[in-house]
């Protein structure tokens, strides 16, 4: 698989499992005796689909990537807002109560859910982006993603929960620490087998002292055709000038003799 489908596949993920964190995270379990969300089975692995983007391309596909997931949470919401508040028929039976029970929708969970994916996510991205460029992915991946998922749940679980007391909403967040450094080591694992593998590769250049690592495949192959070509049109080159200074040269040698006297010697052609 060429490495724009798989960009492109991990956008997608990322959009669908914002939908479906946003979805289920209405339902609370216990986890091993700790009040947490049903969505903590999908949503940390949101940040893997972002790690994965910027992998696999820079991180401005990772920020085009947060923001059609966004895009495409809220017109789902606003779609689903539409639907359920049109007025039901009298001839059939009406199921929507039971899709309401289901899917509840709260327009402020639902904006408390994208602004915290916006915030946690571009936090991951600096922290991971500043690391990897001193050759500490692994610093980068578990600090940014520590860091992510915690401003992730104070932004969420503070707006969201604003009418129950501090105590609680605290209780709720070291209980989302928690379940999120399990999954920190899941993400970290999972990201170290998916991610696009590079080569570590050096090239020097002549003009200027400037050295290229942790290239792609894909990009060395390029760099060799482009090298490749490179050499070509500099042997044309130095074969075309070698040709007109034979061709000079020659016509240089080429010159009429003279003699003593001045006179040029001609050479009859019948010579009797």
């Amino acid at each position: 698989m060429s490495k724009e489908f798989k960009r492109t596949f991990f956008v997608c993920l990322l959009a669908v499992l914002l939908v479906i964190s946003n979805l289920i995270g209405l339902k609370y379990t216990n986890f091993l005796d700790i009040t947490i969300g049903v969505d903590f089975v999908t949503y940390p692995f949101t940040f893997l689909c972002t790690l994965l983007i910027m992998n696999l391309g820079s991180k401005r596909d990772a920020y085009r990537g947060i923001l059609v997931a966004c895009v495409i949470q809220l017109l789902i919401t606003i779609s689903y807002v539409i639907a359920t508040s049109l007025g039901s028929q009298s001839l059939m039976p009406d199921a929507a109560t039971y899709v309401n029970q289901v899917f509840k929708v709260n327009e402020l969970n639902i904006l408390a859910s994208v602004l915290a994916f916006v915030a946690s996510h571009s936090l991951l991205i600096y922290i991971y982006d500043n690391f990897t460029r001193y050759n500490k992915e692994l610093y980068g991946l578990a600090i940014g993603l520590l860091g992510a998922l915690f401003l992730n749940s104070i932004i969420f679980l503070g707006i969201s929960l604003h009418m129950y007391e501090p105590i609680y909403i605290i209780n709720m967040v070291l209980s989302n620490v928690i379940i999120d450094i399990v999954m920190i080591l899941i993400i970290i694992i999972l990201f170290y087998i998916l991610k696009e593998k590079r080569a570590r590769v050096v090239t020097f250049k002549k003009d200027e002292n400037t050295i290229c690592n942790d290239l792609s495949t894909e990009e060395i192959i390029e760099s060799k055709k482009e090298t490749k070509v490179a050499t070509r049109k500099t042997s044309q080159t130095k074969n075309a000038k070698k040709t007109n200074n034979y061709r000079s040269v020659n016509s240089k040698t080429k010159t009429p003799k003279k003699t003593s006297n001045g006179k040029q010697v001609k050479k009859s052609k019948d010579n009797k």
